[in-house]
């Protein structure tokens, strides 16, 4: 008799009953009826300084400016804390909202960087970007009018267009309504289709531009840093799920809102 193959979940089921567990024995959090009006990029930065120069450009270049930019040093050996205090001291007031350094003491990681800086945030909205990528110059704009549209929904995130060298990023338009249909169109994913996930990328986007409530990333108790106690090794998808076990979670799967570079040191541990 051959015997029958099974295919292993990737996503810890018994993680998954243990969060909702969790939830159950906590006050339900309920999502804001207004539409957010805020929004803070938050930057968890590591020995990226060569790549830092990109993205800074692609915040200052945004059609709608984000209200407060926070960058997290996390103890980087290279001068990723001189290049973002060169720019944020030649940023104008009337440019922009605010920028702000945090610097550790120690190298963290990125769970408990991210955790830091959206602790110092005061916007409605979070937005990630990681430090060696590129976001599309209407991002911010574009995710204040998703969320305006699509109330209820606790974090909007959408796919990337991968590089390569500044001479790839150079060429490439760098709107998101350049590249999807009008409107952008979304895929809902209701809590109850959380509860079914199996592999990581059954709810999938690129953590650069994805965007969230704050009270949402509160509420489930923001990125965790052991490893031991996500449903998902990666930090940012086992936040993800976990958001979306609670609340509709939307991908523009159509549509970028960032640029994601393939030829940084640390791409093959990425999160996704």
């Amino acid at each position: 008799m051959a015997r029958r193959l099974v295919r292993r979940s990737e996503v810890s089921q018994a993680g998954l009953r243990r969060f909702l567990r969790e939830m159950d024995q906590r006050p339900r959090v309920e999502l804001p009826l207004e539409a957010p009006r805020t929004l803070a990029v938050v930057v968890p930065c590591f020995s990226h300084a060569a790549y830092l120069p990109d993205l800074l450009e692609s915040i200052v270049a945004q059609t709608r400016q984000p209200d407060e930019v926070i960058f997290v040093n996390d103890g980087s050996p290279d001068t990723t804390g001189e290049i973002v205090r060169a720019f944020i001291a030649s940023r104008e007031k009337p440019a922009g909202g605010e920028f702000v350094l945090l610097e550790n003491d120690r190298n963290m990681g990125q769970a408990a960087s991210l955790n830091r800086g959206i602790s110092a945030a005061s916007s409605e909205l979070i937005m990630i970007a990681n430090d060696d990528d590129y976001l599309m110059h209407d991002a911010v704009e574009s995710m204040l009018a998703l969320f305006e549209q699509n109330r209820g929904v606790a974090l909007i995130g959408a796919h990337s267009i991968h590089f390569q060298g500044r001479g790839a990023l150079a060429a490439a338009a760098k709107r998101c309504v350049e590249y999807g249909p009008p409107g952008l169109p979304l895929v809902l994913h209701m809590p109850e289709d959380a509860r079914r996930y199996r592999r990581y990328n059954d709810l999938n986007m690129t953590h650069t531009g994805s965007t969230f409530l704050r009270v949402a990333w509160e509420a489930v108790g923001g990125y965790r840093v052991a490893q031991r106690e996500r449903v998902v090794p990666f930090s940012d998808r086992d936040f993800q799920f976990r958001v979306n076990l609670l609340w509709p979670v939307a991908v523009a799967y159509e549509t970028p809102f960032s640029f994601w570079r393939t030829d940084s040191s640390v791409d093959a541990g990425r999160d996704t």
